[in-house]
């Protein structure tokens, strides 16, 4: 990861444009992700054993778009949204998410050099369950996205910081990532 944040470096070093003028841009961002399990479905493994719930992990977000006007950007993007793990001693079962969307995004720029942006989109995610008993589950589908964010804008690169929620099938994942962007 950290050889694809300095090959984007070096990529924005060489892009003489300005960020928060028209035009794509790509991307790479990395943070905290978070299952938001309710007290019901937590009760639910309790009741079957599973006293240890990891639901907290790393994951990652590449992304590309397309700022069409300077308040608003089209942007796809593949997140690794890490795994939630749940065992009862015996029996441990991790939880992997990950999936694309396609979001649009409101931007407001605050100063020549701070956007602030909400984005809202669909995002179509793959959970693979796998177990240290060979059990293996999965399952697919198609539901919404949204986010809130900031960006520092310089002349070829944008760092930004940002809050999305992913739904997936009925829960959500929380993820707050820091990254960086290059523009063009």
């Amino acid at each position: 990861m950290k050889k694809a944040l300095l090959g984007l470096g070096i990529i924005a070093a060489l892009t003489p444009v300005m960020a928060s003028a028209e035009g794509g841009y790509l991307g790479a961002s990395y943070g905290r992700t978070e299952v938001q399990l309710t007290g019901a479905e937590k009760a639910a493994f309790n009741d079957l054993g599973f006293s240890e719930i990891d639901e907290v992990d790393q994951g990652f977000k590449v992304f590309g778009g397309y700022r069409f006007h300077r308040n608003f950007a089209l942007e796809g993007f593949y997140a690794d949204l890490g795994d939630a793990e749940f065992s009862n001693g015996a029996v441990t079962i991790k939880s992997a998410t990950d999936g694309y969307g396609l979001s649009a995004v409101g931007l407001l720029p605050v100063t020549e050099q701070i956007d602030l942006f909400a984005k809202v989109g669909m995002f179509h995610w793959s959970v693979d369950a796998t177990s240290n008993v060979n059990i293996s589950a999965g399952d697919d589908g198609t539901d919404g996205t949204y986010g809130i964010g900031a960006a520092y804008n310089m002349k070829t690169v944008s760092l930004r910081a940002e809050f999305e929620r992913f739904d997936i099938g009925g829960d959500d994942v929380d993820m707050i990532s820091a990254g960086v962007q290059i523009n063009f």
